[in-house]
C-alpha cells in the first residue's frame, strides 16, 4: 500500500486505532541476520555459541551468518551447527554466511608487526593524527559473498592480527581497497566511523564519512539500521534514512545479536562487568545516573540484543520504531537481509586437511631413515627392513612425508635448546621417549621423533596409521 495513503489513514485515527492497523498491515516479508557475534569469536562481547544460534534459526530462517569482531574464530563451529542440523533434517536448512565486522583505523596507514614497529610510527604522527590512531577501531561488517570474498575476509583478519595490532586487530584503508572484491560492506553500528562522526561532528561530517566509503566500495557499499534501546540508536537511523533517500543506497536491518535468548542479556552484563572492571550494581548506578562514560558500551543501555524472529523485531518496530522507519522503507530492510543471503549462499571451504609440502620431500625422508638406521645401529634383518619399508611407503602414500620432517624439526629444536633453558640435561627431558599410538612407527623412531624401538617392544605401526584408518595427528608434548 502506498505510503501516503497509509499516513492518511492514520491521521485519521486516535493513536490505538493507528497501532491495530499498522500490526494488520505488517507482513512477514523474510528476514535473516546479519549482524551476529558469538563468544567463540567475540571475546567478552558475544554470549553464545554458533550451534546455540543454529539451534534457534532454524525454525525462523534458512541462514547463519555470524559477523564477530575482527575474527574468523567461529566459523569451524559455524559450519558444524549449520552441518548438524541438516544432517538431522536430510536437507540443507540452514546455510552458513560468512562475514567479519572488521575495526578500521585509516590512520593505521602503514604496516606494524610488533610494538617497536608501532612505537617508531607512532612518534611520526602529528598530535591530530595521533589522536585518531588511538581510536581502538571503528567498525565496519563485511559480508563475503563469494569464494573470493571469503579469502579477502581472511587476509583482512590476518593483516589485523601480523600488521595492524593496537588493543584490536585493525586494517586501514589500503587493505579494504585492495580486498574488497567479492564482499558487501555495510555501515554498521554507532561504533562505526560515520557513527562516530555523527556522534561528535554532527551530520555533514558523518555525511562526508559516508561518501568515503561510497567512493572505495561503489555497488558494494549497504546502509544498516538498527531497531534497539540505545538512546542514540533512533536519531542515528534517521539521519541513516536521510542519506538513503539522498543517494539512494540499499539498506539493511539488523538487530546486532550479541546473545540467543533474551533471558541471556544477564549474563552479557557479567562480561561486560568483566571488560569494564566493574560490577553489576556498579553498571547499573551508571545507567540510572546517566553516566557519559555509559555511551560507549551501547550494550549497557540495552536488554534488545537477542536473536530475534521477525515478528519479535516487527513488534519492536510497532513500539519504538514506527515513528522513525517508514512501513515500506523497513520491510524493504528486511527483504534486503534474504536478498544477500542468497548472493552469499554456496560458499565452501576447502575442509580437508593440509600439511605445508616440503620439496623432495619423500626423498628427504628416505635420508633422514637411512640416517637412522646408522645412528640407531638397527640390525638389517628382514623383519627391520621389511617394517621400514612397509611404513615409508605408507606415509608417502598418504601425503604425510612432509608431517613427519615437520615433527622431527620440532623435536629436534625442543631439544637443542632444553639444556640452556633449564640448565641441565641433554635435551631428552624437553621431550621424553614419545607418547600415544606414534611410539609404533619405527620411522619416527629412526628419526629420533620418539626413542622406543617398536620391534623389540612388539608394538603394532597400524595403530598409528594404516590404509583403513588415514592416521592420525602426533601429540607433541613438550616440558615445561
Amino acid at each position: 500500500m502506498n505510503q501516503d495513503i497509509l499516513k492518511f489513514i492514520f491521521d485519521l485515527l486516535d493513536q490505538s486505532n493507528t497501532m491495530i492497523i499498522k500490526e494488520y498491515l505488517m507482513n512477514i516479508v523474510g528476514f535473516e541476520h546479519l549482524h551476529l557475534h558469538t563468544t567463540t569469536g567475540s571475546l567478552l562481547d558475544g554470549f553464545g555459541l554458533p550451534i546455540e544460534y543454529a539451534n534457534r534459526w532454524q525454525h525462523h530462517g534458512q541462514f547463519l551468518c555470524i559477523s564477530d569482531h575482527g575474527t574468523l574464530n567461529a566459523v569451524p563451529l559455524q559450519i558444524k551447527a549449520c552441518d548438524e542440523i541438516n544432517d538431522n533434517k536430510k536437507t540443507k536448512a540452514l546455510q552458513p554466511i560468512y562475514a567479519c565486522e572488521l575495526y578500521v583505523n585509516r590512520m593505521h596507514f602503514e604496516p606494524t608487526a610488533n610494538e617497536k614497529q608501532r612505537s617508531i610510527f607512532m612518534e611520526r604522527l602529528s598530535p591530530e593524527e595521533l589522536s585518531e590512531f588511538k581510536i581502538k577501531g571503528n567498525h565496519l561488517l563485511a559480508i563475503a559473498i563469494n569464494q573470493e570474498g571469503y579469502k579477502n575476509l581472511v587476509r583482512m583478519s590476518s593483516w589485523g592480527f601480523m600488521n595492524g595490532f593496537y588493543s584490536k586487530p585493525r586494517v586501514n584503508y589500503e587493505i579494504l581497497i585492495k580486498h574488497k572484491e567479492g564482499i558487501i560492506f555495510t555501515s554498521c553500528c554507532y561504533a562505526s566511523e560515520i557513527g562516530r562522526a555523527f556522534e561528535n561532528k554532527g551530520c555533514e561530517a558523518a555525511e562526508e564519512v559516508l561518501v568515503r566509503y561510497m567512493g572505495m566500495f561503489k555497488g558494494q557499499f549497504y546502509l544498516e539500521i538498527m531497531l534497539l534501546d540505545f538512546k542514540k540508536q533512533k536519531p542515528y537511523d534517521i539521519f541513516i534514512l536521510k542519506m538513503k533517500e539522498k543517494y539512494n543506497l540499499p539498506l539493511i536491518v539488523s538487530n546486532d545479536v550479541h546473545y540467543c535468548l533474551p533471558e541471556d542479556s544477564h549474563y552479557q552484563r557479567l562480561m561486560l562487568m568483566i571488560q569494564t572492571g566493574r560490577t553489576v550494581p556498579e553498571i547499573k548506578k551508571m545507567i540510572e545516573s546517566k553516566d557519559d562514560s555509559v555511551n560507549d558500551l551501547f550494550e549497557l543501555q540495552d536488554s534488545n540484543l537477542w536473536m530475534k524472529t521477525e515478528e519479535e523485531l516487527n513488534q519492536m518496530w510497532l513500539d519504538k520504531y514506527s515513528d522513525a522507519i517508514p512501513l515500506e522503507i523497513f520491510e524493504e530492510a528486511k527483504k534486503t537481509t534474504v536478498d544477500i543471503c542468497q548472493m552469499a549462499k554456496g560458499v565452501e571451504l576447502d575442509r580437508r586437511l593440509k600439511f605445508p609440502q616440503l620439496p623432495n620431500e619423500e626423498e628427504l625422508l628416505k635420508e633422514e631413515i637411512n640416517k637412522g638406521v646408522k645412528f640407531r645401529n638397527i640390525p638389517r634383518t628382514k623383519e627391520y627392513l621389511l617394517r621400514i619399508q612397509e611404513e615409508y611407503d605408507l606415509v608417502c602414500r598418504k601425503g604425510f612425508a612432509s608431517y613427519f620432517l615437520i615433527v622431527q624439526k620440532m623435536t629436534s629444536e625442543a631439544r637443542r635448546v632444553a639444556p640452556k633453558i633449564l640448565g641441565f640435561g641433554d635435551g631428552r627431558e624437553a621431550v621424553g621417549p614419545g607418547r600415544g599410538s606414534a611410539v609404533g612407527s619405527l620411522v619416527l623412531y629412526l628419526m629420533g621423533v620418539t626413542d622406543v624401538d617398536p620391534i623389540k617392544e612388539d608394538l603394532l605401526f597400524s595403530r598409528f596409521l594404516s590404509d583403513a584408518r588415514g592416521g592420525k595427528q602426533y601429540n607433541l608434548r613438550f616440558s615445561d
